[in-house]
């Protein structure tokens, strides 16, 4: 057998092991870029599914903190229609879409922001960006900020509904970032204000980074 052949068969397994894994890794990662959620979810179940595949072993997250925890950066958690009832610490850049503001509710129940945004304190200074697209945020408490606390991020508010939270200071939105939102967006009945700090500006289609918020159509 000419030896050159002989190694190129022992070699050719091999290869073909490197290129499945490198496949099934891509492929993992890829997924691990949309997380969902729903109340008929499980937090032990991976979130790579709407619903729960037991043929797969694919569900959704029972809960909005744990998909946040567990998307990949620049992911996306997809929300179902239903009430959740969390506090929401957001350190990453998130694409966070629910089912609209009719459907989809984030209960603070009074015990801190509904939403916390932070930039980054480490060097070099990153600031975070999050889109909320299609939730009813209510029911927050907090010193700043009962609806959306954002301290130095990127907020971009679509199809949003930010009421009765409470705050000494911006009931519905505190805004020492920068804060964007479309026509559909209300913020409305929070105490003792509605937005504190810097204003909100209109969403154009030039604020936004597709890497963040991918498939959005902002209107403005």
């Amino acid at each position: 057998m000419n030896k050159s052949n002989f190694k190129w068969k022992r070699t050719l397994p091999c290869l073909l092991l490197i290129v499945i894994v490198a496949a099934v890794t891509t492929g993992s990662s890829f997924a691990a870029g949309t997380i969902y959620v729903s109340t008929q979810g499980n937090d032990t179940w991976n979130g790579l599914a709407a619903t729960y595949d037991p043929a797969t072993g694919n569900g959704p997250k029972a809960t909005i903190q744990n998909a946040i925890d567990t998307v990949t950066d620049n992911g996306t958690v997809s929300v179902a229609a239903g009430t959740y009832y969390e506090n929401l610490y957001i350190n990453k850049d998130i694409y966070l879409i629910g089912a609209g503001p009719d459907s989809t509710t984030i209960d603070g129940i009074q015990k801190n922001s509904v939403i916390r945004l932070f930039g980054s304190t480490m060097e070099p200074f990153n600031q975070f960006a999050l889109t909320v697209n299609g939730f009813t945020l209510t029911n927050g408490n907090a010193t700043w900020g009962g609806g959306i606390y954002n301290y130095g991020g990127i907020l971009f508010l679509i199809n949003t509904k930010i009421t009765n939270n409470r705050a000494t200071n911006g009931g519905g939105l505190y805004n020492s970032g920068t804060a964007s939102a479309d026509s559909a967006t209300i913020i409305t009945g929070n105490i003792p204000d509605n937005v504190y700090g810097y204003p909100i500006t209109p969403i154009n289609s030039g604020d936004i980074s597709q890497d963040v918020i991918p498939s959005v159509s902002p209107s403005g």
